[in-house]
């Protein structure tokens, strides 16, 4: 598929980035120190239809190798400038992963996945960093890297200058590539949603996957400012924009004329501000609040809040409120939908009753806003829909979708589009969590249960359910033997034939042989009806190598 002009191949890129990192690294090292880690993770099992069918099989090795070297200016001083360099790779193998799944081939193309690779190498992050220079105005990091704010995780290559005022103001300024799926070293994880991107060779698209974007660069740059004064107080203002670049088809189907819709160019990814703001005081309690304003969609993405409390050195009480919506890149097809915003508000209290036993309980509401009543909407589309002679029998077969009505035409659609059937409603649903811990000198055992029930005039389904885990050492701070039992039960009435009980244990003895090494090795088995039987088996391995 064409894309947006050659990319860099992953070794040339992962050359320049260490040319990059070791050019901007002073030469004097001899107070350097050096890091290295490796994890390694296995994982084999079956997905198997309610027909006893393995419908996918995955054999996974996942091992992620970090690098790190510390005080590279050379002798340390308290107040004085520092460098470091900082790498962390993942290799995720997938065994599993057969030739068909990532060559497509258009006469059998229902087994190809695009974007699938048995192998994808990630570059996590690689980064050259400098604090205090300057006199401690200045602050750096060049490479690959990460921001988190309220915001969100944003990934990207390039740089960010941190300038700190004696007015106890921080500022920081950063710009440089968004890292996105299908390009080389990267993953689609950190990009904004509802685009499908990434590079194939795909010679039908219309009938194949017609959603499937080209990957192109996507530039971005970001401003923050925060406090830089006590400890206990925290402000900090934050405004990110992106860019997409490239083509990208704004249509499923081809043209008149031939070829696909398209757009091309420069133009908006994404653009948002907000502020976040935190105040603790020892032994007295918290506050925090936080915004994010989405300037594309001219809506509020997300706002929360929360109190804590010390009433007592073993009793604390809190709440906590947040409100999120759903944001889309601007290329996102989910963008035209409407998508409303989901309220959850919680009590809190935590209690140490006893020395190494602490309870957590938690309960509150979570508020769902709609277009229409969900309750009625579907029954008021196929009553406008089905002749007046029509049974009960009738509606059901309507509400199951048996009956081939297309609630985007004729009568279903006129009823959808009549405003006094849109007016916003809320659904509420009750939530509840406890947790109860007990630790010793050499394990702990604790409790964890959860509830979540419709609640009002029509019942939309329940899930519940407990897990029950313990963690003993077995001598030597060198063997461990722990495991867990669950129990979940969930209802849906809109699906009666997917209520279930499911029933799971895990085992996971630890083994570490010297100190920079553990050892870790887990199996899983989960019965429920609609599956039957699932078994995962999973090994972990962490090595460490410290200064």
């Amino acid at each position: 598929m064409p894309r947006d002009g050659p990319l860099v191949p992953p070794a040339r890129r992962l050359a320049l980035l260490f040319a990059l990192l070791a050019a901007a690294c002073p030469l004097r090292a001899e107070a350097a120190s050096f890091e290295v880690s490796s994890d390694v993770v296995a994982q084999g099992y079956d997905v198997a239809s309610p027909w006893g069918d393995v419908v996918l099989r995955r054999r996974r090795l996942m091992t992620a190798l970090g690098l790190a070297a510390y005080d590279l200016q050379g002798e340390h001083e308290p107040m004085g400038p520092t460098y470091e360099v900082q790498l962390r790779l993942r290799l995720d193998a997938d065994f599993g992963v057969e030739g068909r799944e990532t060559q497509y081939t258009p006469t059998d193309p229902g087994y190809f996945v695009p974007g699938l690779a048995a192998a994808p190498v990630d570059l996590m992050y690689g980064y050259v960093e400098g604090r205090r220079l300057a006199g401690g105005l200045l602050g750096f990091r060049a490479g690959r890297q990460y921001t988190t704010d309220v915001l969100g995780w944003w990934s990207f290559d390039g740089a960010l200058l941190r300038v700190t005022t004696p007015l106890f103001v921080e500022v920081e300024l950063y710009g440089g590539l968004e890292q996105r799926g299908g390009m080389p070293l990267s993953s689609a994880r950190f990009e904004p949603g509802g685009v499908w991107r990434g590079v194939a060779q795909i010679e039908d698209r219309a009938s194949d996957f017609p959603s499937y974007q080209p990957t192109s660069h996507a530039p971005g740059l970001g401003v923050a400012v925060q406090t830089a004064g006590p400890n206990w107080l925290n402000g900090r203002f934050d405004y990110r924009r992106g860019y997409n670049t490239g083509r990208a088809f704004t249509g499923q189907f081809p043209s008149p004329g031939g070829g696909y819709p398209e757009t091309t160019g420069l133009r908006l990814s994404q653009e948002r501000l907000g502020y976040a703001a935190s105040a603790y005081l020892p032994e007295t309690g918290g506050l925090r609040a936080g915004f994010a304003y989405d300037l594309y969609t001219d809506a509020l993405a997300r706002a929360y809040g929360g109190l804590e409390v010390q009433l007592a050195d073993w009793v604390t009480v809190g709440a906590d409120g947040d409100y999120f919506v759903p944001s889309f890149d601007a290329d996102s097809i989910w963008n035209w939908f409407t998508h409303n915003g989901v309220t959850t508000a919680l009590g809190r209290v935590a209690v140490e009753p006893a020395r190494g036993l602490d309870l957590d309980a938690q309960g509150g509401v979570r508020l769902w806003m709609a277009s229409g009543d969900p309750s009625s909407f579907g029954r008021g589309q196929c009553t406008a829909s089905l002749p007046s002679t029509a049974t009960e029998a009738d509606l059901s077969r309507c509400l199951a979708g048996f009956d081939g009505i297309d609630p985007s035409r004729g009568a279903a659609a006129q009823f959808s589009r009549e405003q006094s059937n849109r007016d916003s409603t809320l659904s509420t649903d009750l939530l509840s969590n406890l947790e109860a811990r007990y630790r010793w000198t050499s394990g702990l055992v604790s409790l964890r249960a959860m509830l979540q029930t419709g609640f009002g005039e029509s019942s939309r389904g329940r899930s519940t359910g407990a897990v029950l885990a313990a963690r003993q050492e077995l001598g030597g701070n060198r063997i461990w033997l722990g495991g867990q039992l669950s129990l979940h039960d969930w209802i849906d009435p809109l699906r009666p034939e997917r209520d279930a009980t499911g029933f799971g244990y895990v085992l996971a003895p630890e083994y570490a042989p010297v100190a920079l090494a553990h050892l870790r090795l887990e199996w899983e088995h989960e019965i429920n009806r609609l599956v039957g039987q699932r078994f995962c088996l999973l090994g972990v391995a962490r090595l460490e190598v410290l200064p």
